[in-house]
């Protein structure tokens, strides 16, 4: 019972490190010795709050994924930060909501840019397939062709359901994926925008 109260009320962290970060110490992974060992519990810290996301479940999988994957001669030293992420996208890739960066980008000025510009939703499924916004003049230049390619069909769809004109199932799917991109990206901007008028 009391191990149930203690689980009701972990964090998100504790609850990667009872699943996943000490099931692969107990098996003996470790850090090199020029590695402090508070810079080692920083690293550890930093991965379980990234991993916070998961589901006890797809952590439980994510262990025996990593109980492999040791580094070094011995194969004992803890796995890259970045080999962590790329298996744990993979056992449950991580909603787009809870990416660092993403809420303060849609709701700063570059979102509303977007917004204003009819950049948003291609910027969304840009962060939705990158997870990071477009960084190049060559990026931006794709991500603007395809709203503009994206907003010719969402109004030629929109006219012809308008004029109840028969539409494709597979364009019918299409627009409503479009309009629920949308409705997120707008949800986002809005939201930024109401932060900085409260602060």
């Amino acid at each position: 019972m009391r191990i149930e109260q203690d689980q009701d009320h972990e964090t998100k962290r504790d609850r990667v490190r009872r699943l996943l970060l000490r099931p692969l110490e107990g098996i003996g992974f470790r850090f090199p010795k020029a590695v402090e060992a508070e810079e080692g519990r920083k690293r550890l810290d930093r991965l379980a709050d990234e991993l916070g996301y998961m589901s006890e479940a797809n952590l439980r999988r994510l262990f025996e994924a990593m109980r492999s994957k040791g580094e070094g001669r011995a194969r004992d030293f803890w796995p890259s930060h970045a080999a962590f992420v790329a298996l744990a996208q993979i056992a449950q890739p991580r909603p787009l909501e809870e990416m660092p960066g993403l809420a303060s980008w849609f709701g700063s000025a570059a979102g509303r840019a977007a917004l204003a510009e009819g950049r948003l939703v291609e910027e969304y499924r840009w962060w939705l397939s990158k997870h990071r916004p477009p960084l190049n003049p060559h990026e931006r230049r794709i991500v603007a062709d395809r709203a503009g390619a994206a907003q010719s069909k969402v109004a030629r769809l929109r006219e012809r359901l308008g004029l109840r004109l028969p539409v494709d199932a597979a364009d019918r799917e299409w627009l409503h994926a479009y309009e629920s991109h949308e409705a997120a990206a707008r949800e986002l901007v809005r939201r930024g925008q109401a932060q900085g008028e409260a602060a």
